[in-house]
């Protein structure tokens, strides 16, 4: 079985398109069945539903005929690979040799392999082994392996200095301006009141500067949270708009959007409005997002729930439900229009409403991606591109594997235009007290494919101080393209609801870094599972220079900040006692050559993992494929 897509269906009847993978190593594999697995609902009072599938592909025979012929020379050829491993690995070398013999056009792995497996599982030269391992990543052998490697996210936290600093808070905004390395922070929720101050931190001198305690006696905003910010570095404006209202504010005169824009060079506020609604512009609304064209100084604001009123006296409730469309101000003449994306694909509803969602405007592609979010209580698994000049939308997914986006809550997305690449950045994947996790995934533009970026476990190195930020929301990140630095403060803690000693507001300060790895820390790797054997088989021998061998040798090939490497490394002086005992019985029964030979082949599977499919024997093993 293979997988050809994983994806999330929507809860409507609006048709939807998945694109399944159609190839394997670059060439078209043929299609025969097609298994569909539900694998989960929407909910826990979901019944039942009914489908209706269509399958659309080709059966012109001059297609297919030749994707069966290369398929079945492919089948052909694995299967005497997978002879030649088995009997390799078993010791039976005559019969290696006479199937060897016999096809000769069919090689089981790269040359240089063959000398590694001579190496390790022939004559346990295990030094031999690192110096052919080095060679490899000299040869590039490598390469392609580390470029797979998605890179590992590795988070500093920025300790504040002796000045002030701004304190606890949720839902503020901060955006960053990359030439002049200065970040800007407005506004949020304390836990008790809505704030009004204004920061800015200067990347290079690490410091915080406070520009305002209120900007409300500055003529700028009031005190708010949940609104969003965007920045327009080459003309130094900072544009604010949207806030939430709880209950006791939605009464009495109606409800009005304030905008506003701050003059970096000047230090001055201007009120653009005070009532964009009036102007053709949104209602109040928080929870929307942002973004800034630059090349037509126009503003894109989208989703978000509006802040209803109600009428003074009234005990009704509030409808929190409505979310706002798409709407676009253009700077220059101060004018608000809504856009309403053109009709004529499947996927031209795709632009629904939603809040929570962020959304990335990519100024190249000329595409505004909006990524998730939710429309009244159901989340939406979905990204959408939105072409700013056509006014067109549709989804998107990767047309190679029919890959789908993420799902979580309290996303936070950044670009890279150099790398052609989307953050997305959860703060925690689900209201599940088990799953509050940080996850960072990688959209790769050019293949329109998700990946997830591996990251160290929340653990601590000295037992008090986090490698990474705690699981949370409400916060927010900011991205500076030329020193490829992500950078988060504050947010709400996510932590259960039966606890409540802790603080939920925070006020911490972090830069993300992400480190692609490199050749030499894979052949680190490696070399790390050959002296894990070389120490194994010293237990047996001499369990005395088995430990100097630990403590000098295995040592060297730790990472000492992967907790699964030092947990492995803290269990394996218990060989020492195992590995005594296995030795008695293996002398009893005359096994331990056959024992060894064993532990080595695995060893050299292992070490295949390191290096391209296509230079590797067969990752498969004939024996378990028959069923007992």
């Amino acid at each position: 079985m293979l997988l050809l897509c994983e994806g999330d269906l929507r809860n409507d009847s609006i048709p939807e398109t998945f694109n399944l993978k159609t190839m394997v190593g670059g060439k078209l594999f043929p299609i025969n069945f097609l298994k569909i697995v539900p694998t989960q609902t929407w909910g826990s009072s979901f019944n039942y539903s009914i489908w209706y599938v269509e399958l659309s592909g080709t059966d012109d025979e001059r297609t297919v005929l030749p994707v069966l012929y290369t398929v079945a020379s492919f089948r052909q050829e694995t299967a005497f690979r997978m002879c030649l491993k088995m009997f390799r690995d078993m010791g039976l070398d005559e019969c290696f040799e006479t199937l060897q013999k016999n096809v000769p056009a069919v090689s089981l792995e790269h040359p240089f392999l063959t000398d590694l497996y001579d190496a390790v599982v022939k004559r346990g030269a295990f030094e031999e082994a690192e110096i052919l391992i080095d060679k490899a990543a000299q040869n590039d052998f490598l390469k392609s392996i580390t470029a797979e490697q998605k890179a590992v996210p590795v988070w500093t936290e920025i300790l504040p200095g002796s000045g002030a600093s701004p304190g606890m808070r949720g839902g503020h905004q901060m955006v960053l301006d990359s030439a002049a390395q200065m970040i800007y922070l407005y506004g949020g929720w304390d836990g008790a009141r809505d704030l009004s101050d204004f920061w800015q931190y200067d990347l290079l001198r690490k410091k915080w500067i406070l520009i305002s305690t209120d900007t409300e006696q500055e003529d700028g905003p009031s005190a708010r949270s949940c609104h969003k910010m965007v920045i327009d570095s080459d003309n130094q404006t900072i544009f604010v708009i949207g806030r939430f209202l709880d209950g006791p504010a939605r009464t009495g005169e109606p409800l009005k959007n304030d905008f506003f824009m701050y003059d970096i060079l000047r230090k001055r506020w201007t009120q653009l409005s005070s009532d964009t609604f009036a102007e053709g512009g949104p209602k109040v609304l928080y929870d929307h997002q942002v973004a800034l064209d630059v090349l037509k100084r126009t503003i894109y604001v989208f989703g978000g729930r509006v802040a209803q009123g109600k009428p003074p006296g009234s005990t009704a409730a509030v409808d929190n439900a409505a979310t706002s469309g798409l709407y676009a101000y253009h700077i220059p003449t101060s004018t608000w229009r809504r856009i309403e994306p053109a009709s004529g694909s499947p996927d031209s509803t795709a632009l629904k409403p939603r809040m929570g969602h962020c959304i990335i405007f990519h100024p190249v592609k000329r595409l505004l991606y909006i990524v998730g979010g939710k429309y009244d209580k159901d989340p939406v698994k979905d990204m959408v591109a939105f072409h700013v000049d056509k006014e067109t939308s549709h989804i998107v997914g990767s047309t190679a594997s029919g890959d789908t986006m993420p799902i979580g809550l309290t996303q936070r997305a950044t670009l890279d235009l150099d790398r052609d690449e989307i953050y997305v950045y959860f703060g925690f994947k689900s209201a599940d007290s088990e799953n509050r996790q940080n996850t960072l995934w990688t959209f790769d533009v050019a293949t329109s494919k998700w990946s997830i970026c591996p990251t160290k476990k929340t653990t601590t190195v000295d037992g008090s101080q986090p490698t990474e930020p705690s699981p949370r929301y409400a916060h927010q990140i900011v991205y500076d393209p030329t020193s490829k630095l992500h950078y988060l403060f504050g947010g709400s803690l996510s932590v259960p609801s039966s606890i409540t000693s802790v603080k939920t507001r925070l006020d911490d300060f972090w830069q993300m870094e992400l480190v692609q790895r490199q050749a030499a820390d894979i052949a680190r790797q490696a070399k790390y599972v050959i002296r894990k054997q070389k120490f194994r088989e010293l237990c047996l021998e001499d369990p005395v220079t088995a430990v100097q061998y630990l403590q000098r040798d295995v040592s060297e090939t730790i990472d000492s900040t992967d907790d699964v490497e030092m947990n492995e490394f803290h269990d394996l002086p218990t060989l020492l006692f195992s590995d005594t005992q296995a030795k008695t019985v293996e002398e009893q029964s005359g096994s331990r050559a056959l024992t060894t030979q064993q532990s080595r082949v695995d060893v050299f599977s292992k070490l295949c993992n390191f290096f391209p499919e296509e230079m590797a024997p067969p990752r498969a093993n004939l024996i378990d494929l028959v069923l007992p």
